[in-house]
């Protein structure tokens, strides 16, 4: 039997309590894996995904064995036919709690996910609140954003992503079986490079029983932060967990409880 594409090589804390999530979770930074650098799907034909479509997902947030809060991510279609992804999380810890909720409007062009719109809002103890816009006008070309004061009119490339997209790209190169590659997504006014690996099979024990999924690994600032991502093979390739590693030890999991396609 041919091996999958996707087993092929290639492809929260911060320092205080109050940036435990960036993007969506206290404590994980996530930036979730993406597509090409140059087009999110360029190895694929097809203008339909197969990753896009509703689904729901619940999340608790643990620490040191401890359940902090929850999550949920979902994904809807809305009225225009345009997509829109979110991200909500509630957490609390002694005298720190944190809501979260994080929204991307997107669409799909021949096959090519493409952000129009990016939002987060922050409420964290002892901390102003925060917002992030980003706006993305694929016609003129131009991205547009805010963040703390800081504002930014910048030139958009063919591919680029945010930190809420590049989950539904990858997960659809994993369903098409097209091996990853390095990706960029458009985060506070800058672009990241990620390049993830895949790291094989391994089958997780959740609420759900045992869940096949695919492992995949982000090594940033020199190895020092290492994010592991587990995808179900069996049910859509559905982000069920997150591992966020600092310094070699664990800071936090996410972990699914339940979800619906």
């Amino acid at each position: 039997m041919a091996k999958p594409g996707w087993i092929t090589k290639s492809s929260l804390f911060n320092n205080s309590f109050s940036a435990l999530i960036s993007g969506a979770l206290l404590f994980l930074f996530i930036s979730f894996i993406s597509t090409a650098t140059a087009d999110p799907l360029t190895e694929s034909t097809q203008t339909e995904l197969k990753a896009i479509k509703p689904y729901s997902i619940q999340y608790d947030v643990i620490h040191d064995g401890d359940k902090l809060g929850t999550a949920k991510r979902t994904l809807e279609q809305l009225s225009n036919g345009q997509w829109q992804s979110s991200m909500e999380s509630k957490i609390s810890y002694y005298l720190l709690s944190d809501k979260r909720r994080e929204t991307s409007r997107f669409e799909v062009v021949d096959g090519i996910i493409r952000p129009i719109h990016y939002q987060s809002l922050a409420d964290t103890s002892f901390r102003s609140d925060r917002t992030l816009i980003q706006k993305f006008d694929w016609d003129a070309m131009r991205e547009q954003g805010s963040y703390e004061g800081k504002k930014w009119d910048m030139q958009l490339q063919e591919g680029l992503l945010d930190p809420l997209t590049e989950v539904l790209a990858v997960r659809e190169n994993l369903m098409a079986q097209i091996p990853l590659q390095p990706i960029d997504i458009s985060y506070r006014g800058g672009i990241r490079h990620h390049d993830f690996k895949v790291m094989g099979e391994e089958t997780l024990k959740l609420k759900q029983g045992e869940i096949r999924t695919a492992k995949l690994q982000l090594v940033e600032k020199e190895g020092t932060r290492i994010t592991n991502f587990w995808f179900a093979i069996d049910h859509d390739m559905l982000l069920v967990q997150i591992q966020r590693i600092k310094d070699g030890e664990e800071e936090a999991k996410l972990v699914a409880t339940d979800w619906k396609l």
